[in-house]
């Protein structure tokens, strides 16, 4: 069986009048179009000739405010580079040369107060030469029949003779008083009665500054043996002045300056107006700093310099410790107070069982949080006071408190 589909005719009439349809709708839609663009045509000719307009001006204000700031920055760097022009004008040869006299003047002021210490032994080298060592010292009180001379324990310990020369060039024996291991500073005495009449009138007794008001940048001296021989002077700036070093029961500020100096050097920074405002200690600088004059903050050491030249006694206790300040305490958890780093072996603290990591934050009935409130608290005691001292310790489940009563000793 064979089926055969055929298509349906087309109604030629009945499409004549769908195409009839269309083209009269789109006849009415073109014209409905061409009526509104005629009608908003202006409107956004307007608008995007505004938003033209508005673009040129923006960009020219831009133009003119970029010309202007530019034209204001040349006559600022113009004024600038007139005032360091007029600067450099004024600054003659002589300038310079009245600059450098006014710092060397003070060197020398200074330097009535600088002796060379000398130390030997009675034990002879190849050339049966006795052994010799030199350092700077500074003159730092007297009394009504001595002269007491600040230097370094480590050239006057186990010596057999100690000689001092004053800045006139006159030798005198000196005799060794009492020292201070934590810091390596050492008093000399020198009898008044020794010293000749002219050589007291050419000495001056060194006036002691005040480090706490010293700021990064300020121009410094460094007299003594800084260079490591004797009678040199180095002159730059304070390059940093918040390092400190933490010492057995104390803390001491460092002044570092950018004067080229020796490892072994020695003497004291001086600020313009003469004032002695750190001791040298090239022991307490960085390794990779030890060209680079570093010094103890004299506020710092008055203290201790003025108990050695009482002959006094040194209270000791025997940690060495770190602020924990509150920052570091909510960053690692530990409590504010003074960080024990180190107990020294035999010493008091030892001896009641205070240890490595333990955190002192009472003593005596005050709050102490960091290292110099601390020290302030042993400065107040003696030897064999018996003090009270409150820590937290970790344990398993945190810090708790551990409590202590420690009985000072001198050293």
């Amino acid at each position: 069986m064979k089926e055969t589909i055929k298509a349906k005719p087309l109604d030629k009439k009945k499409i004549a009048r769908q195409a009839g349809k269309l083209v009269g709708s789109g006849a009415v839609f073109g014209l409905a179009a061409a009526l509104v663009f005629g009608a908003l045509a202006p409107a956004f000719l307007e608008e995007a000739r505004a938003r033209k307009s508005a673009q040129e001006v923006q960009f020219q204000n831009s133009t003119e405010e970029t010309e202007e700031e530019q034209e204001d920055t040349q006559e600022e760097e113009q004024e600038d580079t007139q005032e360091q022009t007029t600067i450099i004008q004024e600054m003659t040869p002589e300038d310079y040369q009245t600059l450098y006299a006014d710092i060397f003047s003070t060197a020398q002021e200074a330097e009535k107060a600088i002796v060379t210490v000398t130390s030997s032994q009675n034990t002879q080298d190849w050339f049966q030469t006795p052994y010799e060592s030199s350092i700077s010292g500074l003159l730092v009180a007297e009394s009504g029949e001595e002269y007491y001379i600040l230097t370094e324990y480590r050239i006057v310990e186990k010596v057999d003779r100690i000689h001092v020369t004053f800045c006139d060039g006159k030798m005198i024996e000196a005799r060794f008083q009492k020292a201070d291991t934590n810091t390596g500073f050492a008093i000399l005495k020198v009898p008044k009665s020794e010293v000749p009449a002219e050589t007291q009138q050419a000495v001056a007794i060194a006036p002691l500054g005040e480090s706490y008001n010293v700021r990064q940048g300020e121009p410094v001296l460094a007299i003594g043996c800084p260079m490591g021989y004797s009678d040199s002077v180095g002159y730059g700036i304070v390059t940093s002045t918040s390092n400190t070093v933490s010492k057995i029961d104390a803390e001491y500020g460092l002044i570092t300056t950018d004067i080229t100096g020796s490892s072994q050097g020695s003497g004291v920074i001086v600020n313009l107006d003469g004032e002695i405002i750190g001791i040298i200690a090239q022991s307490f600088a960085n390794e990779d700093t030890q060209n680079l004059i570093t010094g103890l903050s004299i506020s710092d050491s008055r203290e201790l310099i003025q108990t050695l030249s009482g002959n006094q006694d040194i209270i000791y206790m025997g940690i060495t410790g770190e602020n924990i300040t509150s920052e570091i305490s909510e960053k690692k958890g530990i409590p504010v107070g003074v960080f024990v780093e180190k107990v020294e072996v035999d010493s008091p603290a030892m001896q009641v069982g205070i240890q490595n990591g333990d955190v002192i934050t009472e003593v005596n009935g005050e709050k102490v949080e960091t290292v110099k409130g601390y020290q302030q608290q042993m400065k107040a005691c003696k030897n064999g006071d018996t003090i009270k001292v409150k820590a937290m310790r970790q344990g398993t489940e945190g810090y708790v408190e551990v409590s202590f009563e420690v009985t000072l000793k001198a050293k």
